[in-house]
């Protein structure tokens, strides 16, 4: 079983716009798309889907988002409870996406309040206490070395900052199987330059390092060096919540005792799929579909 710890996010998508409103302006599209957005709840779904037993320990709160956000999880092929408080609560996170013809995309975040309290911790570990893997991000350290030391294997991801620093992170990596930065936030907090001696650094830490580098495919480590595996041959639309399905793709490939390089392989396939719709969650991923690409993948 694949376990995941998340606060979720709703994504609210306006695609194809002209362009951003200056203040006091409005700019109308007739493309809008509304999903659970990204995060390790986005990778527990991806490998779901593909018929792993899959439970997601999360915060919704009872107000309308937390109903909003149980419709969607209900369409999953997941369990999941909700650990956050019961009365009074608002923890949904909720994201405005605006996309742009051959342009990047901007976004407008709320970030609801957290309170989570830590005696609930020990609630969390005891949900998870069967999974084999749990996806995780964020500050959750004290589910990450408990989980850990009962023998789960921990795949962590983390969100870009100005301050991102492998220091500060030492702490949770060091309990950590699977690392899966991108190539800008592997620079960022080994300092270097490039991403074969940033993976250098980060094997040092991790036992799993893993560097996605988007539409060029990933770098893992093994057998004491830096091993390139090739994207998989997608025409992307939306690049939105690709990480996260590459690391659902990759906990697939565990869960199955594949070997790294081809459960990154199959990451690529995963995360190269969800760039093929707009919305992280919206194409998805076969096995069969997997098995026809597999071979341009080498």
């Amino acid at each position: 079983m694949i376990g995941a710890v998340n606060t979720l996010t709703l994504d609210m998508i306006y695609s194809s716009l002209p362009g951003l409103p200056a203040l006091g302006e409005e700019v109308s599209t007739g493309h809008f798309h509304m999903t659970l957005g990204g995060g390790p709840s986005a990778a527990l779904i991806t490998a779901a889907r593909l018929g792993v037993e899959a439970r997601l320990a999360t915060y919704i709160g009872n107000d309308t988002l937390g109903a909003l956000v149980r419709t969607f999880l209900d369409q999953e092929p997941i369990a999941f409870h909700d650990f956050g408080p019961k009365e009074g609560a608002a923890l949904v996170n909720v994201t405005s996406v605006m996309t742009f013809p051959q342009k990047d995309r901007s976004f407008v975040s709320y970030f609801a309040p957290q309170r989570i309290e830590e005696t609930e911790d020990s609630a969390v570990c005891d949900y998870l206490s069967d999974s084999e893997l749990v996806i995780i991000s964020g500050s959750n350290e004290n589910v990450i070395h408990h989980l850990a030391a009962n023998g789960c294997k921990i795949l962590y991801d983390v969100g870009w900052s100005n301050d991102l620093s492998l220091d500060a992170l030492i702490p949770v990596l060091r309990s950590v199987a699977v690392f899966s930065p991108n190539e800008k936030e592997a620079l960022k907090m080994t300092c270097t330059a490039r991403a074969e001696d940033a993976l250098k650094i980060l094997s040092r830490v991790v036992r799993h390092p893993i560097i996605k580098l988007g539409a060029r495919g990933a770098l893992l480590w093994q057998d004491g060096g830096a091993v390139h595996i090739p994207p998989a041959p997608f025409i992307s639309v939306d690049t939105t919540g690709a990480g996260d399905a590459f690391l659902g793709g990759v906990a697939y490939g565990m869960s199955r005792n594949w070997s790294m390089p081809q459960c990154v392989r199959f990451g690529n396939y995963t995360g190269g799929k969800a760039t093929t719709a707009i919305g992280c969650l919206t194409a998805r991923s076969s096995l069969e579909e997997y098995k026809q690409l597999e071979p341009q993948m080498r």
